[in-house]
């Protein structure tokens, strides 16, 4: 689905003076008995300016099934119109099931029916309230999720024309991720099976993602049983990364073996093993496609921000600025020199994609984080607030369900004091996609302050399983440390607070923590020097600044408690 979901105004095109001669946006899959209300809905579609394929023209047999393929190849979207009338249509789910691999599918729900299972990770927009007018909330939605028509440009033949330039600079890329079948290293036929069933899932757990291109299941089984260049394989797929790996049996155990591959160096980015009783595995590979998945797209992001970070500057899009915002905010969080060179590049990504929701929930996250953290000048703090405020404003209002952004929005909702509202958003992405490790990660902090400590707990082991060496693996420990702290169990918390100190020797609030932490425990000395540690790294930082956070404590008092404690080290270091 489009990146940029805002409709933009676009001169309606004329479809019924040239169906047949060009390959259309949007594909329309349907149940026969729903054909009149498809009708109005192809109709006011291409009112807004969309070219629609739905099959009203075509006779059955040979031509049919070449036609559909075709279409569904072309389309940029493919609508699955769920109802009590296609829920049981065999072409309907084999339609849906291709869309959903090629990551173009956008389901709606005619009659109200819920899709059929293995179809509802994905939100299915309601129509069964529509009046069949544009103005309508449902078709508002739909237009929105499906993105900007476009006018297509035609040959003399009537067919679509390629693009003659690049795309221009503020255009958002996705990079391209080819899951190759999963080898199987034994004779057994049903470790084949496994194989292949385990392939799949990886494909459709990725392809959740709107964020990257995942290569459909007709296209990578292609190379099943071949010995194969990466490089090749990459071209041919337009995939920047290849995962290839295999399952093979020992005894009554099986070992499923992943690797991660950049396809322009030929170099392994990440290979993980995971053990499994065999019958586990046969009745449920779910937790291992899980983890991989969840590793996989965690790896993948820090390998993009990586490039990003290797890029000239004029080669930079917003895909990229956000990755390198993303990893610099996992990788030196809290730190003064962090939050203030993030600016010029949120500035830089919005503005070159004012409608790309990605670059706003990140923007939001940052002036959020800065703030809370005290790691801004005093004449700054105003204007911070109002761009908080108005990106994550925009982010919500460009989301739709983009859960990567959705995750970024939670962050940025936590960070704001908004626990409830930033535990609907993050619980909403989790139940779409349990394999979320940043999700779960952050998710973590929001249960935390809300006094759900044990939830919390589960929530930062499910991270570090998910994703424990990428992402933002290097904040799990400091997460769990905050999480006691909060709980008040000091002897847990302290060494863990005290190492991340050691990670991130400039993290003012992290010394902060130490410090009250040491007091806490009758280390005065050792107190005192973290707070002299956090006033030459980060001036900016008072007491008052991080009252919201030591004050917004579960335990009210406690909070109230260690902030007086807090105001007392820090006059004894002045």
């Amino acid at each position: 689905l489009a990146q940029t979901p805002l409709l933009c105004p676009a001169t309606p095109i004329l479809l019924t003076a040239v169906r047949g001669k060009f390959l259309a946006d949007i594909f329309i899959s349907y149940a026969r008995p729903d054909r009149d209300k498809i009708e109005k809905l192809a109709a006011a579609l291409e009112a807004q300016g969309y070219s629609v394929w739905w099959d009203r023209e075509i006779s059955g047999g040979a031509e049919f099934s070449s036609v559909i393929e075709k279409e569904l190849e072309a389309a940029r979207t493919v609508i699955v119109v769920w109802s009590e009338h296609s829920i049981g249509s065999h072409w309907v789910r084999d339609e849906a099931d291709f869309a959903r691999a090629a990551n173009k599918l956008l389901p709606l729900s005619l009659d109200g029916v819920a899709p059929p299972l293995g179809f509802r990770q994905l939100h299915a927009l309601d129509f069964s309230r529509w009046d069949e007018t544009a103005e309508h909330p449902a078709l508002k939605e739909l237009t929105q999720s499906a993105g900007a028509a476009e006018a297509p440009k035609l040959e003399e033949n009537g067919r679509r024309q390629a693009p003659s330039s690049p795309p221009p600079r503020g255009s958002i890329t996705k990079p391209g991720i080819a899951v190759l079948p999963l080898a199987n290293m034994s004779t057994d036929e049903e470790i084949e099976f496994l194989a292949d069933g385990m392939t799949e899932d990886i494909i459709t757990t990725l392809s959740a993602n709107r964020h990257l291109s995942v290569p459909a299941r007709t296209s990578v089984f292609a190379y099943k049983g071949q010995s194969t260049d990466i490089r090749a394989v990459g071209a041919a797929l337009g995939a920047r990364y290849v995962v290839e790996g295999s399952i093979r049996k020992m005894g009554n155990r099986a070992r499923v073996t992943v690797q991660l591959v950049e396809v322009e160096s030929g170099a392994h980015l990440w290979a993980k093993k995971f053990d499994s009783a065999l019958h586990d595995l046969h009745e449920n590979s779910d937790e291992i496609v899980e983890k991989i998945s969840g590793s996989l797209f965690a790896q993948l992001m820090w390998s993009e921000a990586d490039r990003a970070e290797k890029l000239q500057p004029h080669d930079l899009g917003p895909w990229e600025i956000c990755m390198k915002i993303a990893a610099r905010i996992g990788q030196a969080a809290g730190s003064v020199s962090t939050f203030q060179n993030l600016f010029p590049e949120m500035e830089q990504a919005v503005a070159c994609a004012p409608d790309f929701a990605l670059a706003h929930a990140l923007y939001a996250w940052g002036c959020n984080a800065l703030i809370i953290n005290g790691t801004y000048d005093d004449d700054q703090l105003l204007d911070i607030i109002a761009r908080a405020k108005l990106h994550l404003r925009k982010a919500r209002a460009l989301a739709s369900g983009d859960l990567l952004t959705l995750t970024y929005i939670g962050a940025a909702e936590n960070y704001a004091g908004l626990q409830e509202r930033s535990l609907h958003t993050l619980e909403s992405v989790l139940k779409r996609n349990p394999s979320n490790a940043e999700a779960w990660y952050i998710i973590c902090q929001t249960y935390a302050y809300l006094g759900r400590f044990d939830e919390s707990r589960g929530a930062i082991d499910r991270a570090s399983e998910l994703a424990p060496e990428a992402g933002f693996a290097l904040l799990h420990s400091w997460y769990r440390g905050v999480t006691e702290y909060l709980a008040g169990d000091f002897e847990l918390a302290a060494p863990l607070i005290e190492r991340h100190v050691l990670q991130m020797p400039d993290y003012g609030y992290a010394n902060v923590l130490a410090a009250i932490l040491a007091e806490l425990m009758g280390e005065h000395t050792k107190a005192l020097r973290y707070i002299e540690k956090t006033k030459q790294t980060n001036p900016q930082i008072t007491p008052q600044k991080l009252a919201g956070m030591l004050l917004s404590q579960p335990d009210k008092e406690k909070g109230k408690r260690e902030y007086a404690l807090l105001e007392k080290l820090w006059a004894e270091t002045d």
